[in-house]
């Protein structure tokens, strides 16, 4: 902000504000910091999305396995694909199971949910269960 004094017969006036260019200069550099922001925030929304359809895929992997470890050991099986609908998303559950791996009489056990939403995601879950 720059000071302009006229003269103006025997007065002298000073005048100090802003001009039309630095207030267009302000909007402008206003405006992008706003649309940087609104920029932030679907990407802060896209972020929770994903991380809601990764706790849900979680806990239905989780929930499988604690099915899989209240099961009776001779009962313990794979199982082909399944879909499986949580939290209105629509997931593909798998389990494998290894027997006498990584020792004899156990079972190594792989609960793997899989989605995709444009892109494949997957979350494993292994578990060693013994006779």
């Amino acid at each position: 902000m720059i000071p302009t004094c006229r003269a103006k017969g025997n007065l002298v006036r000073c005048e100090a504000g802003f001009g039309f260019i630095d207030l267009m200069v302000a909007v402008v550099v206003l405006a992008m910091g706003v649309l940087a922001l609104a920029d932030f925030q679907i990407v802060a929304s896209n972020g929770s999305t994903a991380s809601k359809r990764m706790l849900s895929a979680i806990t239905v992997a989780e929930q499988k396995m604690e099915t899989i470890k209240n099961t009776p050991y001779a009962d313990i099986v794979a199982e082909p694909a399944t879909p499986v609908t949580a939290s209105g998303m629509a997931y593909v559950r798998q389990v494998t199971v290894v027997n006498d791996s990584p020792l004899v009489n156990t079972k190594t056990v792989r609960v793997t949910v899989t989605w995709s939403d444009g892109r494949t995601h997957t979350v494993p879950t292994t578990t060693v269960i013994a006779q």
